[in-house]
């Protein structure tokens, strides 16, 4: 079951903000995790909790809570160094 996906405030400021190719790549990353939010391509982020979960693209990384009929994601980020974003 695919689900909703809600965005945080900070979330879609810098999504209207990323360079267009990057945001192209989140949106087929957000696209990946409303068809399978637990899926083997995303992670945990916190080893004490079982709904925040992280997953990324070339670069691109969202965290994320999954609930029954939504994913809210919270944090995007980019890590590319070369080109001044953050490193990881």
């Amino acid at each position: 079951m695919k689900r909703r996906v809600q965005f945080t405030e900070q979330v879609v400021r810098f999504r209207d903000y990323m360079p267009a190719a990057d945001r192209e790549k989140f949106r087929r990353l957000v696209d990946r995790i409303a068809a399978d939010p637990e899926g083997a391509d995303s992670h945990l982020a916190y080893t004490n909790d079982a709904v925040t979960r992280a997953a990324w693209e070339d670069r691109v990384t969202v965290h994320y809570v999954v609930t029954s009929f939504f994913v809210v994601v919270f944090e995007a980020d980019i890590y590319d160094a070369s080109r001044g974003f953050n490193e990881v």
